[in-house]
């Protein structure tokens, strides 16, 4: 359950698992009132009522026994819950193993459990899962959709943050989260593209607690960072200080190494002496426990028209910047072919964000050295949003010197332009590129 305001931001309210197969008995359908409970501070605290009616289409020729139905999810329910005792009494020993090592494996950070939006307690692994979708073109475009979702820390009543893993399914319905969300999201999209990916755990260069993911190849890792979609290989120098633990979906590891800096940490996880993994058929075990339908989700298409709405956000940007002006005392005079012009640079923008190849603009440079007027000075500066608050844009771009010297240029003969240019991803997550440009002739 997420509401939507006028800017068009969402908020997960709750979200509730509702089992389906309760209908198989029932060839008239079920009515079933589903309380939604809140999260984080509201975690346990209804915040609404659903009520849904449930029926197979096509009908059953003949529906399930009752008393069949009922034993077998019974036998279920035991039986989850049985793994998950066998598997907590499992990790006891394992962490317990782990310390043995090492004594300042304590300090480690090793995350093992991760609670979610229900307030349920449950093994990180079953948090992601490869996730493929044909709109996301390759992994670096995978990186760039993550990026443009909004990251935001849960707080809680009493100021401080709160850890909450969102599913797959509550993330990707509200559109925003924290860093340990985007890095699931991204880590299930790189494992769709049969890359050997992982979330990692450790700290940031001031020694504050962060994930990231990475892909290893050769036992050579590229980290990347969920939430700008910066890409950091053997040559870079990572903004990251340590690496404690490392996990995907059929697999965990904590460092067993000495050190777990970030330099002398090495990366051949399968080898037992560098890191300590858990077992694989203990985390398949709480995979089958876990809900399938949480975390096995499809990304939809945008439904935004990037033309129209772009055109619609340039518009309103113009009647902003007149009002700007007309505050200052300045007239407006708009350039329709230069503004025109501007696009080629937005466009080349956005694909080196995406593609993570940087574009020559000689093209570009060379139109608008021919654009312009000899003894004419131009000026351009873009930005980049991932929201149409059109008001918040324009808020934003004010606050830049250098582009409100442009949106409120002086001197003579003074022409605006003006480019807008809307990239969509799925779940109708975009990229806004915008810039401001304006050409004059300097008053000596």
């Amino acid at each position: 359950m997420v509401r939507t305001d006028h800017t068009g931001t969402r908020r997960l309210l709750g979200s509730h698992s509702v089992v389906w197969r309760k209908v198989l008995d029932r060839s008239e359908g079920l009515t079933v009132l589903c309380e939604v409970s809140g999260t984080v501070a509201e975690c346990g605290v209804s915040v609404g009522v659903v009520t849904l009616r449930l029926k197979m289409v096509p009908a059953l020729s003949e529906c399930v026994n009752s008393d069949l139905l009922v034993s077998q999810l019974s036998l279920e329910h035991t039986r989850n819950i049985e793994r998950e005792r066998l598997f907590l009494l499992y990790s006891k020993q394992w962490w317990n193993e782990y310390l043995a090592l090492r004594p300042s494996h304590s300090d480690r950070l090793v995350k093992i459990f991760a609670e979610d939006e229900q307030g349920r307690s449950q093994l990180v692994c079953v948090s992601l899962s490869p996730l493929r979708c044909p709109m996301i073109e390759s992994p670096r475009h995978a990186a760039r959709f993550v990026s443009l979702i909004p990251c935001k820390s849960t707080t809680q009543v009493g100021g401080g943050i709160r850890e909450q893993w969102l599913s797959l399914h509550a993330f990707i319905a509200s559109t925003s989260g924290d860093v340990e969300n985007h890095c699931l999201l991204l880590c299930s999209l790189l494992l769709g593209f049969g890359l050997d990916s992982y979330v990692c755990v450790g700290t940031k260069a001031k020694g504050a607690p962060h994930l990231w993911v990475m892909t290893l190849s050769n036992d050579e890792p590229v980290f990347r960072d969920a939430v700008t979609g910066q890409r950091y290989t053997s040559s870079d120098t990572p903004p990251y200080k340590s690496i404690d633990s490392v996990f995907n979906h059929t697999h965990f590891y904590a460092n067993a190494q000495p050190s777990n800096s970030i330099n002398k940490t090495k990366y051949a996880l399968r080898d037992p002496v560098l890191w300590k993994g858990m077992s694989d058929e203990a985390i398949k075990s709480m995979r089958d426990a876990a809900d399938p339908h949480v975390n096995s989700i499809e990304l939809s298409p945008s439904v935004i028209d990037p033309y129209h709405t772009a055109s619609t956000v340039e518009r309103e940007l113009r009647r902003l910047v007149r009002d700007e002006r007309e505050d200052n005392d300045l007239s407006t005079h708009w350039n329709e072919d230069l503004s025109h012009l501007l696009l080629p640079a937005l466009s080349a923008y956005e694909l080196e964000r995406a593609a993570g190849v940087t574009i020559n603009n000689d093209e570009f440079q060379q139109a608008i050295r021919h654009a312009v007027p000899s003894g004419f000075t131009f000026k351009g500066f873009p930005s980049q949003f991932n929201h149409l608050n059109v008001k918040g844009i324009f808020r934003e771009c004010m606050k830049s010197n250098v582009c409100s010297d442009v949106i409120l240029c002086h001197g003579d003969s003074i022409h605006l332009a003006l480019k807008v240019k809307i990239t969509t991803y799925p779940e109708d997550v975009i990229a806004v590129w915008i810039m401001f440009a304006c050409q004059y002739r300097c008053i000596v």
